[in-house]
């Protein structure tokens, strides 16, 4: 097996940079399907939003629901996250609020506002933050390939950004809405490049997403019931048990997929999962909504591709100004 998901060791939190390897098939494949998940994850943030349930208490019911889950995939594997390490809870806590926690209840907020269309297009934002912080915190040296990459497929998407037929469920509150969706791709950036410079040494994809979630029971449930109180799900309507089910698969889905592709391509490959998503976002609005896109729209979802291509650089690829170590 390849990549990520068999490895024991990883980077210290004190490395410098250094350039990933390119990632392989499995991977590639890999981002393909985490941006179609977040595609169809960010339509169903719309959907949740407009429920009525508070969002900060929506997600703790979420890290409720997927806490035994995580435990039970940790017990069948024999491996647990390292929770009593107070470097690996600091860890945990930081990853899980700012990839987890705070995205998700801004766009719980923001999508009702802006519709899942615009929230795809700011958190699609989220590759070019990414390279911005990856350079300035040097979790990878400065590489002229993947900057295009970011920076080509960055293009791409402009001419769907500035199309003026884009319909705003609230327009009244749009620049409050835009607020939060910018907010979202820049606690996305911040993450990516947070797990890459600092996962705890010797653990692995799964046991990092079962302390994120640990995090969150410890500190977000408590605070949640504390501010909001008890708010009970109706479990009489299937349609909301329905839409709780997918939400949970889909995130539970996101979070392994995350950590297997952080390892394997870096900080920059995994969040051009935003762009696909993006394209997802398109697709499933086409076959579910019968919306209609001008051919002009699969040209730029073609660029994303080789955005891709791009941003997948060899082992071997000359650094711009390397850190000294």
């Amino acid at each position: 097996m390849t990549g990520a998901a068999t490895s024991e060791t990883s980077r210290s939190p004190e490395s410098k940079s250094q350039p990933y390897g390119r990632p392989g098939l499995m991977a590639i494949g890999g981002l393909i399907l985490l941006g179609l998940v977040w595609g169809l994850f960010f339509s169903l943030s719309r959907f949740a939003g407009e429920t009525g349930v508070e969002p900060v208490v929506l997600v703790a019911y979420m890290i409720l629901a997927e806490s035994p889950f995580f435990w039970l995939i940790c017990w069948k594997r024999g491996r647990y996250p390292r929770i009593w390490r107070p470097a690996s809870m600091l860890f945990y806590l930081m990853a899980a609020t700012m990839g987890y926690f705070a995205p998700a209840v801004l766009e719980l907020i923001s999508a009702p506002i802006i519709g899942a269309g615009l929230l795809t297009v700011f958190v699609s934002m989220t590759p070019l933050i990414t390279v911005v912080l990856a350079f300035a915190m040097r979790t990878e040296p400065p590489s002229l390939r993947k900057t295009c990459g970011v920076v080509v497929g960055t293009l791409a998407l402009l001419p769907i950004m500035l199309r003026e037929d884009l319909v705003i469920p609230l327009p009244e509150l749009a620049m409050q809405g835009f607020t939060y969706a910018i907010m979202v791709a820049i606690c996305y950036a911040f993450y990516h490049n947070l797990v890459a410079k600092f996962w705890p040494e010797g653990e692995d994809n799964w046991q990092l997403a079962t302390g994120e979630t640990v995090a969150g029971g410890v500190i977000f449930v408590p605070f949640a019931l504390l501010v909001y109180g008890f708010e009970p799900i109706p479990l009489s309507d299937s349609n909301l048990i329905l839409l709780f089910s997918g939400y949970m698969l889909l995130s539970m889905t996101s979070i392994y997929l995350y950590f297997y592709l952080l390892k394997a391509g870096g900080p920059i490959f995994v969040s051009l999962s935003g762009f696909i998503s993006l394209g997802a976002g398109v697709g499933f609005g086409i076959l579910f909504f019968g919306e209609r896109h001008p051919h002009w729209v699969g040209y730029c979802l073609l660029v994303m591709l080789g955005a891709i291509w791009l941003t997948s650089s060899p082992k071997k690829e000359k650094i711009l100004n390397p850190y000294q170590t």
